[in-house]
């Protein structure tokens, strides 16, 4: 999770000289030539399972999850970071637990509880606090907001579409094929958006050419074969809740490398966003009868 932290403050760091798509299309090829590395040690693969070849019939399953993530994902995120700080962004994207239930329901009819709405009605606080403070401080413009809230939806629209993913299929060779695929969507948008601009920007200095590396080896990679593990051993509720950890992580980093400010208000907002999160993932433990003696 502090991978996932840090890929807020590193995005915004290469964007002092990249462009968002050129950002997107240097982290999936990375990430790409680390998992085919991975690939081929053994005990990477005994973790986290082989890559596979997804079979012809699940081609459309495997598209549709790679449109949402890295492709609607990464192209709402990091646009987004243009107007709001890593730390706010990172915020924003904790609520992503709090707004999948209400698509679960609209989508799948799944039940939702009383609980939840609430919890939705204090993160959305917290947002709005946070968005007050921004355009006090010039730290959070409203369109940064919404163009993280793209990012969170389209991270309810993957974590939706993976339902549809045949379990024979490991995190490993998901996330692989999906980063190709979704490298093949983003290298049109950065040949008509990017492609001049960057080479006309020449080679990006050592420092960016490092948070490129960090996104692509840690974030892109590393950190999803750990949650996978994390899932296997400590199951999917409690592997969840360690993200409410990823905006602490951002926020403190954010602070130290980029020297961001962050205002009482601001940090109430963030504070306001983490309880509604938290309190959408409490479970009401069952009522025990007293034994007899």
């Amino acid at each position: 999770m502090m991978f996932f932290g840090l890929s807020f403050v590193f995005t915004s760091l290469a964007l002092t000289e990249l462009r968002p798509v050129s950002i997107i299309v240097a982290r999936l090829l990375i990430s790409l030539s680390a998992m085919a590395l991975l690939s081929r040690i053994p005990a990477v693969t005994r973790i986290v399972g082989g890559l596979q070849l997804p079979a012809v019939s699940d081609y459309r399953v495997f598209v549709l999850v790679a449109v949402f993530q890295p492709f609607l994902y990464f192209l709402s995120e990091n646009t987004g970071l243009l107007y709001a700080g890593p730390a706010v962004a990172a915020i924003i994207v904790a609520t992503i637990p709090v707004v999948t239930p209400f698509f679960a329901f609209l989508l799948l009819r799944e039940h939702i509880t009383p609980l939840v709405i609430l919890s939705a009605f204090v993160s959305l606080a917290g947002v709005a606090l946070i968005v007050y403070a921004g355009g006090e401080a010039g730290g959070a413009h409203p369109l940064g907001v919404l163009l993280i809230f793209g990012a969170v939806l389209a991270a309810v629209g993957y974590a939706i579409a993976l339902r549809n993913m045949p379990g024979r299929y490991s995190s490993f060779t998901v996330v692989f094929w999906q980063n190709l695929i979704g490298l093949g969507l983003f290298l049109p948008v950065f040949l008509v958006l990017d492609m001049s601009a960057t080479v006309a920007a020449g080679l990006p200095s050592r420092s960016v050419i490092g948070a490129l590396v960090f996104l692509g080896v840690f974030p892109s990679t590393l950190s999803f074969i750990f949650l996978g593990r994390g899932i296997r051993v400590l199951g999917a509720v409690k592997a969840n809740i360690t993200t409410n950890t990823v905006p602490v992580f951002a926020a403190l980093f954010s602070v130290v490398v980029l020297g961001e400010e962050l205002s009482l208000i601001m940090l109430l907002g963030m504070a306001i966003v983490i309880a509604g999160v938290l309190l959408s993932q409490h479970r009401s433990r069952p009522v025990r009868g007293h034994s007899a003696e």
